[in-house]
């Protein structure tokens, strides 16, 4: 396939770093909190450093199929039956992801913003943004990216630079208390979240291999060290008894913002940031379960399964996200592994048969 892309550098990076940060800058606190304590901040570490990986063996996977979508290389190594299959498996993981994630979104902005707003009208009217952007294809979601993020720096700046004055140090005492154990458990889970493998999709867009490359590992780091700044205030501010019994602990570290008694009540600062990061990340998951139907069913064009989908995403969201108590269990005991198939075991294990079946095509400048 040739690289029909108009994707940039910047573009690409700025929806790698939009697809980390997604809805983890809300969740993600609170299950590092209860795992490791006053360690969160350490896993927080762990889990880029695990994300990083992740990439690494994504980019080497990619340069032996170059050009080629992560559907493609299914087919590619493991043959056009049984690729189909691994296809059909990563789409219907991306198609729960995607519920999961309305579902979070509508709970988050009928319990905490508008109560008295239905969580299925929130869910629809968020979800006709994304069957717009899903219309108007992936460039013009990159180039959409492109004007939010400044908007998502600046904001997180002001809320940095608001919160700095309330640290207190001692809340992040005694250090490695648990041991190493616990804060790999939690970095292990959090990286679970990311689902950086989304991008796949999308890196043989990028109009210069290694630009697409270099964008992927840095905007992957990049949203990794501002989930880590989130945890680390979360707990320096919050405690760690409140970080772990919050639900979403970002949302209530932000509502903590008082600057003589002026500058308060901000926390439409950390929704804004959050809104902005979901929709990106919840746009690439539409546009990525697009291509692979498109790949696997051989069609020559999605588009007229746009609205069918939507429907079915609202769907998934109604049944899969029961209450909040149904869906931690089901993060402790199950998400975690079924993601590290997808994110980590299969592409892994592509890698090491292309690495035996095929010869490695020369460096791409």
């Amino acid at each position: 396939m040739k690289n029909r892309s108009g994707i940039s550098f910047r573009q690409f990076y700025i929806m790698t770093f939009g697809l980390t940060i997604g809805t983890s800058i809300l969740v993600v606190p609170s299950g590092m909190a209860r795992t490791a304590r006053e360690d969160a901040w350490i896993a927080a570490l762990c889990s880029l450093a695990i994300n990083l990986i992740m990439v690494v063996l994504y980019i080497a996977l990619a340069r032996l199929h170059p050009g080629r979508n992560i559907f493609e290389i299914f087919e590619d190594t493991l043959g056009k039956w049984l690729g189909k299959a691994v296809s059909l498996l990563y789409l219907f993981y991306f198609l729960i992801l995607t519920g999961t994630l309305l579902g979070d979104l509508g709970f988050f902005i009928s319990s905490e913003i508008m109560p008295e707003t239905p969580m299925e009208v929130v869910q629809i009217i968020f979800l006709t943004a994304a069957v717009v952007s899903a219309g108007k294809g992936i460039i013009v979601l990159a180039r959409v990216g492109e004007l939010l993020f400044p908007w998502v720096l600046f904001l997180f700046l002001i809320l940095t630079l608001a919160l700095t004055p309330q640290i207190e140090w001692n809340h992040i005492k005694p250090v490695l208390e648990g041991g190493w154990t616990p804060i790999f458990k939690a970095g292990y889970q959090s990286a679970m979240f990311q689902e950086v493998i989304v991008l796949m999709t999308f890196l043989p867009l990028v109009k210069k291999p290694r630009d697409g490359e270099r964008a992927f590992l840095l905007g992957t780091f990049a949203g990794g060290v501002m989930l880590s700044i989130i945890v680390l205030l979360s707990i320096l501010i919050l405690g760690i008894e409140q970080t772990e019994n919050s639900t979403f602990p970002a949302y209530a570290l932000s509502k903590t913002i008082n600057i003589a008694n002026v500058l308060q009540r901000v926390e439409g600062i950390l929704i804004t940031i959050w809104v902005l990061t979901f929709f990106i990340k919840i746009s690439l998951l539409y546009h990525s379960i697009l291509k692979g139907i498109q790949t696997v069913f051989r069609l020559k064009s999605p588009g007229h399964l746009i609205y069918p989908l939507a429907v079915l995403f609202i769907l998934i969201a109604w049944n899969t996200y029961i209450n909040t108590v149904y869906v931690n269990e089901i993060i402790a005991t199950v998400w975690g592994n079924f993601s590290f198939i997808h994110l980590l075991l299969i592409p892994f294990i592509l890698y090491l048969i292309t690495l035996l079946t095929k010869k490695r095509p020369a460096a791409r400048v």
